[in-house]
């Protein structure tokens, strides 16, 4: 009984806990390594350097011949 309580009280807290980070997140950017330096996080207009080379590096590993099995 006790286990039951205390598993649905730390799943309503992480509940809790990602509701708050996605209100506070505010819009499609969010805060990295290079927010700090970042001119589309600190204007909001642009877009993200680091999500586009991600998704460059991305499709490149893709694109490369390599097949996965």
């Amino acid at each position: 009984m006790i286990a039951n309580i205390l598993i649905v009280a730390v799943v309503g807290v992480a509940l809790v806990l990602c509701i708050r980070s996605l209100a506070r997140g505010g819009g499609e950017c969010s805060d990295c390594s290079s927010a700090s330096t970042c001119a589309v996080h600190a204007t909001g207009k642009g877009k993200c350097p680091v999500a586009e080379d991600m998704v460059r590096k991305a499709d490149a590993a893709l694109g490369s011949g390599s097949h996965r099995s």
